[in-house]
């Protein structure tokens, strides 16, 4: 099983983690694990509001976020992706 590396974010450490991508779905994903300076220049200023994670995830473990909370801050263009109900 192939595992990659996705930036997530929580929104003002609101207990929310979800997987910062595009309003399309498209994630920021890479083979190893992104650096603190790759993040912030992905995020730009908003990644002190954003507490931003690399956290690995396996292809059946990203078809759990079904939901997409866009972002405000980012014109709505980029958002949250995070985990449906069961």
């Amino acid at each position: 099983m192939t595992k990659r590396y996705f930036i997530t974010v929580d929104w003002c450490n609101k207990g929310q983690r979800g997987i910062f991508c595009d309003k399309e779905g498209c994630p920021f994903s890479q083979e190893k694990a992104h650096t603190d300076d790759e993040m912030n220049e992905i995020l730009g200023h908003f990644w002190m509001i954003l507490s931003p994670k690399s956290e690995e995830f396996s292809e059946e473990e990203i078809k759990k976020y079904t939901v997409w909370k866009a972002l405000a801050e980012y014109t709505n263009q980029y958002g949250i992706a995070l985990k449906g109900e069961k």
